[in-house]
């Protein structure tokens, strides 16, 4: 039997935080980073089927090829948003290498060596996880704006106008997980975003520009209970969600009551939400982020001369922001994941002592 317990949510909130998380996660360079993670497990598991010589069997070939063409649809993705800042493709593209882990798992996997599986496990974990936060910042700008404007009439469907399927809550644990993945590195100090007052917009209507928004319960009155929203130029906007509380389904609830009070110890448990009116004002980034996307999408392979002075980060290591001068050769990173690529830190501001 499951137990659910509503427990109350009341964490500090460090908006800047979170922002800095949702504008990293829907920039250019995490997509171009979710492309070229799905490159690079393809090319792992293709390495380790050549060398044990099993091309041919089962479907082993065409997962490698499956790989290879989501991080090919990715890449059309990042088209749409640079040609017509159209992102909704990019959920579908972003779906898709995860959902297809059961497909993969379903082939015969043995012959690989335990280090091998571990390499395997591993790249697909990294991609999974880059992937799926990607994709979940833009879920409820897909449907939740139209199931607003439609409230009334919805009827069943108010269990999905009311559930939260973006990213609910403070963002500390999702930055520190994205960082042990090596997906960032966070600045010591998060740079300060600004909120623009005379840019806002309710539910329901047209959202007038693509970007980080904050609903009016959290900038006015300090609620801890709501979340920022990643929204897109011209889709309705989505309500705002107020955390009602953690749900907690504690699978020893019944039968086992040393383990369920074990179980409850350690768990948090996940947020129950609920849509709500709100106003939502446009969360800017600061000027240093805001740069040309020349700047802000430049990469460089480990070997090659640094293109640019400033401060550079590779997904290949956790915590790995450097200052490099222009010229300077850029540092192979030892690690599971192939080559190491270096990329242009939208935060160009110092550390801070």
């Amino acid at each position: 039997m499951n137990a659910a317990s509503l427990k109350p949510y009341d964490v500090e909130r460090n908006l800047d935080q979170d922002a800095w998380f949702l504008y990293q996660i829907t920039s250019i360079s995490h997509y171009e980073l979710c492309g070229r993670l799905c490159e690079e497990f393809a090319n792992i598991y293709n390495t380790f089927i050549t060398g044990h010589g099993v091309h041919g069997a089962a479907r082993l070939d065409y997962w490698v090829s499956r790989y290879l063409t989501h991080a090919q649809n990715i890449r059309r993705g990042i088209g749409f948003i640079k040609n017509g800042g159209d992102y909704l493709p990019m959920i579908d593209f972003l779906s898709a290498p995860d959902t297809d882990y059961r497909g993969l798992v379903e082939q015969p996997l043995g012959w690989m060596t335990d280090e091998q599986r571990k390499q395997w496990n591993n790249a697909f974990a990294r991609l999974g996880h880059a992937c799926g936060i990607g994709s979940e910042a833009l879920r409820n700008n897909q449907t939740k704006g139209g199931h607003w404007l439609n409230r009334t009439s919805i009827g069943a469907n108010q269990v999905y106008l009311d559930r939260d399927d973006s990213h609910v809550g403070d963002r500390a644990k999702g930055i520190q997980l994205a960082e042990e993945y090596g997906l960032m590195s966070a600045p010591t100090v998060f740079p300060h975003y600004v909120i623009d007052i005379a840019n806002s917009v309710r539910p329901g209507a047209p959202c007038p520009q693509t970007g980080v928004w904050v609903p009016k319960q959290w900038h006015q009155d300090g609620a801890s209970d709501f979340s920022l929203a990643f929204c897109i130029e011209g889709q309705p906007m989505q309500p705002a969600y107020r955390i009602r509380g953690l749900e907690l389904n504690n699978p020893f609830s019944g039968y086992d009551d040393e383990m369920a009070a074990e179980y409850e110890a350690m768990t948090t448990g996940s947020p129950v939400t609920e849509a709500v009116d709100t106003t939502w004002y446009f969360v800017s980034q600061p000027a240093a982020q805001a740069m040309p996307a020349s700047a802000l999408h430049l990469r460089c392979e480990a070997g090659q001369g640094c293109p640019k002075d400033g401060y550079w980060i590779t997904p290949a290591k956790s915590g790995s922001r450097r200052f490099f001068s222009q010229g300077t050769p850029m540092p192979e990173i030892a690690s599971d994941y192939g080559s190491t690529i270096w990329q242009w830190d939208s935060d160009q501001s110092d550390p801070k002592l």
